[in-house]
């Protein structure tokens, strides 16, 4: 079975353009399935509906929410119909298989102020020490990052995926290499442009431009930044500014950035195309915002409100 789930990885990475982290995430479910299968020494191949039914049984008595299970059912489905595709298996077990149903959280937002102070502190700690060249390097980095994910709600992986060449200084757009390899042009803001040009000065006390493919280089400069580290960072100066660390994370300012721009008037649409959104529908659990505003319209601008 491992032989056969290297091969449908490949397929995903070649044929479907898929992420690394799609890639790793299928890959980590597969295996998780192939160790079931090896305890209750089941060949893959004789799989049926009723062990697939047993095997979610088994996840769901493990703890694992709804949402991982739809994750996980959904790798075993691309898995069997990619084994079915090319002759490997002649049925699909996972024909007539229901995915969980899981319910549409609204995501935690954190508010305006929230990041504001945050950017303050860091400003704050650059302005004390100047000549520290690599502290302010990796502040001013920081800063850079913040600035981007919270102006265009981009995904982290997007954001430490963006090369040198993608941002042009006398440009107020970014290039943005998405999900499955689409790449978008997403809008800056003025500081967000500032501070991405103070870091990459900075950048420059570091390592030669010239050698650098990546706007925000890993250890050593040869490849990106890891996303653990970037969550490290941010959970650290929010604690630094006197922030609680447990109220955010990367996908936290995406929600933020959705919900603000909503909030402030910008339109459904047009959020979408800034965070990537192949479907609408994704976009549409910040439609609880519209909402509030309308019921808040109607209020001010009805003239029946005084009932409402």
């Amino acid at each position: 079975m491992k032989q056969y789930i290297e091969n449908f990885i490949e397929m995903m990475a070649v044929e479907r353009a898929s992420s690394r982290n799609t890639q790793y995430a299928y890959s980590k479910d597969l295996q998780y399935f192939c160790k079931y299968l090896e305890g209750r020494k089941i060949n893959f191949m004789r799989v049926d509906q009723e062990i697939i039914r047993e095997y979610l049984k088994y996840i769901n008595k493990n703890g694992i929410k709804n949402n991982t299970s739809a994750r996980k059912l959904s790798s075993l489905r691309q898995f069997y119909k990619f084994l079915f595709q090319e002759n490997i298996l002649t049925h699909n077990p996972m024909n007539g298989i229901e995915s969980p149903k899981i319910s549409k959280n609204l995501p935690k937002i954190i508010s305006v102020n929230f990041i504001m102070q945050l950017i303050e502190h860091v400003k704050s700690e650059i302005d004390q020490n100047p000549s520290d060249l690599i502290n302010n390097y990796r502040l001013q980095r920081f800063l850079s990052q913040i600035e981007i994910l919270y102006s265009t709600g981009i995904r982290v992986s997007e954001l430490l995926s963006i090369k040198l060449s993608h941002f042009n200084r006398s440009s107020s757009f970014l290039i943005v290499n998405g999900k499955g390899n689409k790449e978008r042009i997403v809008p800056l803001t003025e500081n967000a442009i500032r501070e991405i040009n103070q870091y990459i000065a900075s950048l420059g006390n570091i390592y030669d431009l010239d050698n650098l493919v990546f706007l925000y280089p890993g250890l050593g400069g040869k490849s990106t930044m890891t996303r653990q580290y970037f969550a490290k960072q941010l959970k650290l100066y929010s604690r630094a500014a006197g922030l609680d660390p447990n109220q955010i994370s990367p996908h936290v300012i995406r929600h933020a950035f959705a919900s603000h721009m909503l909030s402030n008037g910008a339109d459904l649409r047009a959020v979408q195309q800034m965070l990537g959104h192949s479907d609408i529908s994704t976009t549409e659990i910040y439609t609880h915002i519209l909402d509030e505003k309308l019921k808040a319209t109607i209020k001010e601008n009805h003239p029946l409100s005084k009932n409402m």
